[in-house]
C-alpha cells in the first residue's frame, strides 16, 4: 500500500483501487493499493471521509502498518474496483494541529523543565499529557503555556527525516523509539526531534494558540490537559462572552470579577447561617407548642434537620415529626435507653417505614397513604407515654 499522506499530508483525495474486502462484527473492511487516510496510532484517532458512495468512519492499522478502512455497515465494495478516496478534512486537520502541539509542549517540558511525556491522548479540541511527575506547580504550567505560544508565534517548521535505528539513537531523542528498522524522525526545527508515525501540520503557526485547561493525578503523575488550535480560540471567545454577561449581571467590570464574587460568597454564607439559625428558632417554637410533658409528635412544613437540632435544646424528650414522607425520631436524655427496633415492630412497620439511624437520632422515609400520617403519630405518641 502507498502511504501518500506521509508524502502529501494535505492530499485531501485521491482515486484509488480496492485491493481486499472483508465484512466483520465492526463493518466493512476495506484496503485499497494507496491511500491519503492515516490509521489510529501514537494517540491520534484514524481519519474518517468517504470511499466512493460509502462513508469511511475509523481507519485502523493492519499488521504490516497498512490502513484499513472501516466503513459503516455490509457494504457491497468489489475488489478491483476504482473509487475516489476523499478524506474528513476538518476532521484530519483538527488532529495534526493536536499532535503538533503534542509534540511542541512535550518538547517543551523536557527541554525547558526536566519534565518527562509517559503518554498522550488527543481528543476533541484538546489534548491531554501524561508527565513523570506527581507535582507541578502553576508557575511552571504559566511558563509551559508561554513559552509553548511564543514558538507558535515564531513559525518553526516541521520537517521529517528517515533514518537507519541506529542513526536515530544516536540523535539522542527525549524519547525511546518504540519500532524495529528504520525510524521516521519528526523535526519541529530547533524547539523538538522524535521518532513518531502520525501527521503534523507543515509550521507551528499552524496550531493557533495553545491554552492550559486544568491537571489531574492519574497512577502517581500528573496529567495535563491543554486545548489547541480552533476549538481553544472558539472556547476561549464562549468564556469571553460569558464572563462579560456576568460582570454585567453583578454590575461590575471583569477585572472586578474576583472581588465582586468573593463578597458574594460571604454574604451567602452569612445568610445560609442567618437562614438555619431562623429554621432552629422556627423548630424550637413548634416543638414546643407540640410538647406534652416530654413527648412531641407532630407533622411539619419545616425542614426535618432544623427540628433535629432544634431537639439539642431539650434535656429530656422523645419526638415524633414527619414532613411528607420522611420521618425523624430523636430519643434524648432518659429516652435515649429506648429501643428503636421496639418502636419498629410497634408501629413503623405499619407504614412500611425504611431507615435507622444510631441514638439519639433515626430516621427514614414512609408510606403513610394507608394509616394516615395523624394515625401514625398518635401510635407513636401512645407508644412514647407508656415507655
Amino acid at each position: 500500500m502507498e502511504k501518500i499522506y506521509y508524502q502529501e499530508p494535505y492530499l485531501k483525495k485521491i482515486q484509488c483501487a480496492v485491493t481486499g474486502v472483508k465484512h466483520t462484527d465492526r463493518g466493512t473492511e476495506v484496503l485499497t493499493d494507496r491511500t491519503v487516510f492515516y490509521p489510529e496510532g501514537g494517540g491520534q484517532p484514524g481519519d474518517c471521509g468517504t470511499l466512493g458512495e460509502w462513508t469511511v468512519r475509523d481507519t485502523r492499522k493492519a499488521d504490516n502498518g497498512d490502513s484499513i478502512l472501516i466503513l459503516d455497515g455490509d457494504c457491497h465494495v468489489e475488489t478491483n474496483q476504482n473509487l475516489e478516496l476523499e478524506l474528513d478534512w476538518k476532521h484530519r486537520f483538527r488532529y495534526m494541529v493536536l499532535h503538533t502541539a503534542q509534540h511542541l509542549v512535550s518538547g517543551l517540558l523536557y527541554s525547558q523543565f526536566g519534565i518527562g511525556t509517559v503518554s498522550v491522548h488527543l481528543g476533541d479540541g484538546f489534548m491531554t499529557i501524561e508527565t513523570d511527575r506527581a507535582q507541578i506547580d502553576g508557575e511552571t504550567t504559566d511558563r509551559l503555556v508561554r513559552i509553548a505560544n511564543e514558538k507558535i508565534r515564531e513559525n518553526h517548521r516541521i520537517i521529517y527525516r528517515e533514518m537507519s535505528h541506529a542513526e536515530a539513537e544516536a540523535l539522542g531523542l527525549r524519547r525511546s523509539i518504540k519500532v524495529d528498522g528504520d525510524v521516521r524522525i519528526v523535526e519541529i526545527e530547533g524547539v523538538d526531534r522524535i521518532a513518531c508515525g502520525g501527521v503534523h501540520v507543515g509550521t507551528t503557526s499552524e496550531i493557533g494558540v495553545i491554552v492550559f485547561a486544568g491537571s489531574e493525578n492519574i497512577r502517581g503523575h500528573v496529567r495535563l490537559v491543554f486545548e489547541c488550535g480552533e476549538a481553544a480560540a472558539d472556547r476561549a471567545c464562549e468564556r469571553a462572552m460569558l464572563l462579560g454577561s456576568i460582570a454585567k449581571n453583578l454590575s461590575c467590570s471583569e477585572a472586578e470579577l474576583p472581588v465582586k464574587i468573593h463578597s458574594l460568597t460571604d454574604e451567602i454564607a452569612q445568610l445560609k447561617a442567618a437562614l438555619k439559625t431562623a429554621q432552629k428558632k422556627n423548630a424550637l417554637t413548634e416543638i414546643t407548642s407540640h410538647l406534652e410533658g416530654d413527648v412531641a409528635c407532630f407533622e411539619t412544613d419545616t425542614d426535618l434537620a432544623a427540628v433535629i437540632q432544634a431537639t439539642s435544646d431539650f434535656e429530656n424528650i422523645a419526638l415524633c415529626a414527619v414532613n411528607a414522607e420522611r420521618w425523624v425520631i430523636v430519643l434524648n436524655g432518659r429516652y435515649s435507653h429506648l429501643d428503636f427496633n421496639l418502636l419498629r415492630q410497634s408501629v413503623l412497620v405499619s407504614v412500611n417505614a425504611k431507615g435507622g439511624g444510631k441514638p439519639p437520632v433515626f430516621q427514614g422515609i414512609a408510606d403513610f397513604s394507608q394509616t394516615g400520617v395523624q394515625t401514625f403519630l398518635l401510635s407513636v405518641k401512645s407508644l412514647f407515654q407508656t415507655l
